[in-house]
């Protein structure tokens, strides 16, 4: 660093990852001038040899140290931090906490949890500093050329790296930049802790519809066909839908059948947001069942070694050998139909799911989120992993009733039409034994989400009082009494 770097950069990233790095090429490409710290200064180095004859030596700078790197930023410098989430986050704050002086900000891009950065928040602005959680959602190729943020705060801290923010995030097809303010405390990064609940569960969906094909006899240049066909149809037309296309047909010429996916090791990674937002929906009393389902899919990927062995010993039994193939063409037509109806139903209820989560995590702690939910969703828009046609709808919904009952009750004329397929879905793949455990589960969400009365729940409930005289309530005209009752039930020792 040069004396006369001193006070020159508009804004700073900490790691320059392949998200660190994307994105201060994004910002760069904006006209804002930068500053990059990262733990191995070999990376810097590079960073700075093979950008700075693009953008010039007095555009992009580096420093070697923490005190460096703070003495480059204008004031009140501004950082945001790009690196691994939990212990890495929270060494890279102590250590900035230690250069910034009071009125500087800090921003966490990372996937934590929504408590961590509240927690945050409060530790900061104790020493004077101040913070924002913001979560980003579109991948390192979204971090390049334009993701979705989810910034949560204090206001007067967002309108100091607004600008630098909207100039770097996507724009929707009516040009607004796919950033808003979600919330106070740790709204942004609760938002993107359930955008990541929604996105495992839609990737799972996708999933799910390929396995469904595959188990009707398709094969994956006849699945691929079968979802551009879909994508034209509009509706589900998303990205998640586009990257399921291109994974279907991706060719390998290591495998027997032509294509990568049958080469693929059929274990999922995870980063822990997924399961967060399970937890916390079930804190907070929000059935999440479709959520939850997407969450275990991939927690039984991961044990693998064990499915072997118990396949070895029990067989493959619970998987009935396909018999679908040759089918007449009208036949894979109905079953493919049937299909769209469930992965169309499946995401109502994913989503819906997602968006009840928040309102209920939003009323308990209080983060301000409801009010701008349909901003929100709207810069779901472009640049997002959950880009899709079927958010518009879902904004509109909010719009025109933000005290909605369930996102579900938008969408009765296609539950009306789809219901009796993705019924006919669900009860083929059981008898075929092929495991669609999101869309199974996103069945039974919407079945007893639009019951007045769950008969299974009267028995336990009466159960309940049996062994424990736990005590239950009754309907009277078709309402829950506020007493509680208790029948005398006949002696019964386990």
């Amino acid at each position: 660093m040069k004396p006369e770097d001193e006070g020159q950069a508009d804004v700073g990233i900490v790691g320059i990852g392949v998200m660190g790095r994307n994105l201060a090429l994004n910002i760069l490409d904006r006209g804002f001038t930068l500053a990059i710290w990262n733990y191995e200064t070999e990376w810097s180095e590079a960073f700075l040899k093979e950008h700075r004859p693009k953008y010039g030596d007095n555009k992009v700078f580096a420093g070697k140290t923490y005190e460096d790197f703070a003495k480059l930023l204008k004031k009140p410098r501004k950082a945001l931090i790009l690196v691994t989430a939990g212990k890495a986050t929270d060494m890279v704050i102590e250590n900035l906490g230690k250069v910034f002086e009071a009125g500087d900000i800090i921003v966490d891009t990372g996937n934590a949890h929504f408590k961590d950065q509240s927690g945050r928040a409060e530790m900061l602005e104790a020493k004077g500093l101040r913070f924002l959680g913001m979560g980003i959602s579109g991948g390192a190729e979204g971090a390049r050329k334009g993701p979705a943020f989810f910034p949560g705060g204090t206001m007067s801290v967002w309108a100091e790296v607004q600008p630098i923010v909207e100039a770097a995030s996507a724009k929707a097809s009516d040009g607004r930049p796919c950033v808003t303010m979600c919330g106070k405390g740790g709204a942004g990064s609760c938002v993107k802790m359930y955008h990541n609940a929604g996105e495992y569960a839609i990737l799972q969906i996708w999933g799910e519809i390929y396995a469904a094909m595959r188990s009707a006899g398709m094969a994956s240049d006849e699945i691929k066909a079968k979802l551009l066909e879909w994508k034209a149809r509009g509706d589900l037309d998303s990205y998640m839908l586009d990257i399921t296309i291109e994974v279907a047909g991706h060719k390998s010429e290591e495998a027997a059948s032509g294509f990568l996916v049958d080469v693929t090791a059929d274990t999922i990674g995870s980063k822990g947001t997924g399961l967060w937002s399970v937890q916390v929906a079930m804190e907070v009393g929000c059935p999440v069942p479709s959520l939850a389902a997407a969450v275990v899919a991939r927690q039984m990927s991961m044990v693998q070694p064990q499915r072997k062995d118990n396949a070895a010993i029990i067989g493959e039994g619970a998987q009935r050998p396909c018999s679908d193939s040759g089918m007449a063409a009208a036949e894979k037509d109905k079953i493919c139909e049937d299909l769209y109806w469930a992965a169309y139903l499946s995401s109502v209820a994913s989503y819906a799911q997602m968006f009840e989560s928040i309102r209920a995590v939003d009323r308990e702690y209080q983060l301000e989120i409801i009010g701008n939910l349909p901003r929100i969703i709207s810069t779901f828009r472009a640049g997002c992993i959950l880009q899709g046609a079927m958010l518009e709808p879902m904004t509109k919904a909010f719009e025109e009733n933000p005290n909605i009952p369930n996102l579900i009750c938008a969408f009765k004329s296609q539950i009306d039409s789809g219901m009796a397929g993705f019924r006919a879905c669900c009860a083929r793949a059981a008898l075929n034994g092929e495991p669609l455990p999101v869309i199974q589960a996103s069945l039974g969400y919407l079945a007893a989400m639009s019951r007045t009365v769950l008969v299974a729940a009267q028995v336990v409930s009466l159960q309940r009082d049996v062994f424990g005289r736990h005590g239950f309530k009754k309907l009277k005209d078709g309402e829950v009494t506020a007493e509680a009752f208790n029948e005398n039930w006949p002696d019964m020792v386990p």
